[in-house]
């Protein structure tokens, strides 16, 4: 399976936090029952927040930047197709039985550009041993704990 950067998530009474190794981003995600934010620039992340249903994190994030990487943003900025400004996504989040592993689904709707929502699914593993060094930079391969993708065993120093 693909595995991506490490990340860490921080939950406090009011918020959850995501901390991503690969970019060293961030998202802070209020879960305190507020709305959107009126009025917020776009941003690469979007303007998330976040409530409990039962047991499962459920963040509804709108307001995203205008991604430039679309291959006719550069020919013509009118035929941008990667989202539009209605995206909004939808995730899921809840800890399988084995309190290991985090069940993950993302819905993605964008009624301007697909003709109706679509998920996808997946798991994220939690990775215990690596909070002996904690979340650092994950830069190409430099520093990397899972070379070639491979995290099954932990990187050699």
């Amino acid at each position: 399976p693909r595995v991506g950067p490490p990340s860490q998530v921080v939950q406090t009474p009011t918020q959850v936090v995501f901390l991503y190794a690969g970019r060293t981003t961030f998202r802070v995600i209020p879960t305190d029952g507020r709305p959107h934010r009126e009025n917020a620039d776009e941003s690469w992340m979007g303007d998330s927040v976040g409530r409990w249903e039962g047991d499962t994190l459920v963040i509804e994030t709108k307001n995203f930047k205008r991604w430039s990487l679309d291959d006719f943003f550069y020919t013509d900025p009118n035929q941008y197709r990667m989202h539009s400004d209605a995206l909004k996504t939808t995730e899921r989040l809840s800890w399988n039985p084995d309190g290991k592993t985090i069940s993950y689904r993302i819905t993605i709707d964008d009624p301007k550009i697909f003709t109706k929502p679509w998920s996808q699914e997946f798991e994220i593993k939690a990775k215990p041993d690596w909070d002996n060094v904690g979340l650092f930079e994950y830069n190409c391969e430099e520093n990397n704990r899972c070379p070639g993708g491979d995290c099954s065993a932990p990187a050699g120093r």
